[in-house]
């Protein structure tokens, strides 16, 4: 596959980001992947700042290199963002543009802390809505991310690499100081500086063993002065030592000496300089952040700092180097690590997430269903259940436009297999009145049709069943519903409740299907098509499912053949209905 990584950092000398964005670029190459590199930079040197707006140059820069990367990379068939914010955004922007489906992979600041920008957080809510697939590298990460992005998207975690130098754990010296460490290509609050200083002030108090700390990275000259103040008001200026920027080797030579590395982070995806003193043999202690610390709190917690006040963590730096189990608990926890973390098994990750594109990809074989699922359409507000009238109007007209149509399940399997690939089965669940009032006119307008699926409990009745709903609806009538099919729609089977079959026994389940069955059949002939509450189901569920009938449609996206997958049919939103038909 020809793959474009967009980032704007890209360096083994870098930090965090940029040197996995180099390890992951080597990876996919080694897969057989043609992986080529964008930076979402602009030269600011070539940019003239000023005037009554100072942002027209940088803007215009940036229009222009959109242009330039269109052309270049146009012809990728992925894009992988590397770091969220605006570099995710510019990813978003270009592949909208170009029609080019976009992975975003998010390593640690950049969705952990999104939250507190707002800016940052419109560009990575953006960029999400418009990308197909989201990785991450820590669970806290996926569920940060969460909180600043309106689209629910299943969320791959997949760690970095990491190759084991030294096999034998170090062990811990005994009535003699402790030389320890911590470090990054750019030191700061993040990294928790100030809670090192704190913590060594309150081991040294305590223990007749004195911490010597050494903190390795480049440091803002004015925050400096203040960890030096820091240091000395606490009494510790003598037993910490700041040593400056150095190149990832230097750093590694260093981290040698130390007995152990402590990391008081804020928030991290997966540190690498905690990753390359475990790869080293040499013991860490570590804040309770990053896929890290959530392995280690499965299999040895103790290597996990319990809390950020500096006494507790300096309680348990004392604890764990007398402990006697240590040693062999460190050696065990780090053997598990780095089998978790190889590059056999990273590698396998990726493969996994690649090989599902031909399974179920937004881009659909061109013999396969797609549809688009809907609820209602009223009104000119978003929500879980509607859709605004105008949204549906202009997705309609677009959708006729590109020279696209939409129609009910059963017209789609009227037309000949040729035919299909220009339809989309357009499906709306629950069966409210804003079907009649609002979609069916504007469908009747371009000849389309849809197949409504309703609950034959609620038939007439409001929705009260749907606590989750803060608007009341009312249900179609058998009426309305008649009205319906008398324009051409189909009707289909929600069953009787709308209960998820996955609750039921199989004495519920039949009844769901077959009384639902049998009360829409009085009113309307045969009906083939149906629709598993909440998406809810099951290989068996659907074996059931088969005896009444021919086709069911879940909730989740994917493409799907109809001669294999006539009773899990994968149905999109419009959003990326669009990106569909942009394609063939």
């Amino acid at each position: 596959m020809k793959i474009t990584i967009i980032t704007n950092e890209y360096s083994a000398e870098g930090g965090g980001l940029s040197y996995s964005c180099q390890q992951i670029h080597h990876l996919l190459d080694e897969m057989g992947h043609d992986v080529g590199i964008l930076s979402s930079n602009v030269n600011e040197e070539l940019v003239i700042h000023g005037g009554y707006n100072k942002n027209l140059g940088m803007d215009l820069a940036h229009e222009a290199k959109m242009k330039h990367d269109i052309l270049i990379y146009g012809t990728s068939q992925l894009f992988i963002a590397f770091g969220g914010g605006f570099n995710a955004y510019y990813a978003a922007l270009l592949a909208k543009k170009s029609n080019i489906p976009l992975w975003i992979m998010f390593r640690g600041s950049d969705g952990n802390l999104a939250k507190w920008n707002a800016e940052i957080s419109y560009q990575t809510n953006f960029a999400v809505d418009v990308a197909e697939r989201i990785i991450c590298l820590s669970k806290e990460l996926a569920d940060n991310l969460k909180l600043i992005t309106s689209k629910g998207h299943n969320i791959d975690v997949i760690p970095n690499y990491a190759v084991r130098i030294e096999n034998n754990v170090k062990p811990f010296p005994k009535e003699n100081d402790l030389h320890v460490g911590c470090g990054a290509a750019h030191m700061n609050e993040k990294k928790g500086v100030s809670k090192l200083i704190e913590l060594v002030a309150s081991y040294n108090n305590q223990y007749k063993e004195k911490i010597h700390l050494d903190i390795v990275g480049e440091i803002d000259p004015d925050v400096l002065v203040q960890y030096q103040y820091k240091t000395n008001a606490c009494g510790v200026l003598s037993y910490v030592n700041f040593i400056g920027g150095k190149t990832r080797d230097e750093f590694r030579k260093i981290q040698k000496t130390w007995d152990l590395y402590i990391q008081t982070s804020v928030c991290e995806g997966m540190g690498n300089s905690v990753t390359d003193s475990m790869s080293m043999g040499i013991p860490v202690m570590i804040s309770n952040t990053g896929f890290i610390a959530e392995f280690a709190n499965k299999y040895y917690p103790q290597m996990v700092f319990s809390s950020a006040t500096p006494d507790i963590m300096s309680n348990e730096i004392h604890a764990i180097i007398n402990k006697e189990s240590a040693h062999n608990e460190y050696t065990n926890l780090y053997d598990t690590f780095f089998e978790a973390v190889s590059v056999n098994r990273v590698r396998k990750l990726w493969s996994n997430l690649f090989s599902s594109i031909k399974a179920c990809d937004i881009i659909p074989e061109p013999d396969s269903i797609v549809s688009v699922s809907l609820h209602d359409v009223d009104g000119d507000e978003h929500d879980n259940i509607t859709t605004p009238t105008t949204v549906f109007q202009k997705f309609c007209e677009d959708v006729n436009h590109m020279g696209f149509a939409l129609c009910s399940m059963r017209d789609y399997l009227a037309l000949e297999t040729k035919d299909r690939k220009r339809h989309i089965v357009c499906t709306f669940d629950d069966g409210y009145v804003g079907l009649l009032q609002n979609a069916m006119p504007i469908m009747q307008q371009y000849g389309f049709t849809a197949t409504v699926f309703v609950c034959t409990d609620y038939i007439g009745q409001p929705n009260d069943w749907n606590y989750k709903d803060k608007k009341k609806r009312l249900h179609m009538s058998f009426e309305e519903l008649t009205e319906l099919q008398e324009h051409g729609w189909e009707i289909g089977s929600h069953g009787v409740t709308h209960r998820s079959l996955l609750r039921l026994n199989d004495e519920e389940i039949i009844y769901e299907l077959s009384e639902s069955k049998r009360i829409l059949e009085e009113k309307f002939g045969p009906i083939i098509s149906y629709a598993y509450p909440y998406g809810d189901y099951s290989n068996y569920i659907m074996e059931l499912v088969n005896r009444y009938y021919t086709n069911a449609f879940l909730l989740t996206q994917g493409g799907v053949f109809l001669a294999v997958d006539s009773l899990r049919i994968h149905r999109y939103y419009i959003s990326e209905i669009y990106k569909i038909i942009g394609r063939l």
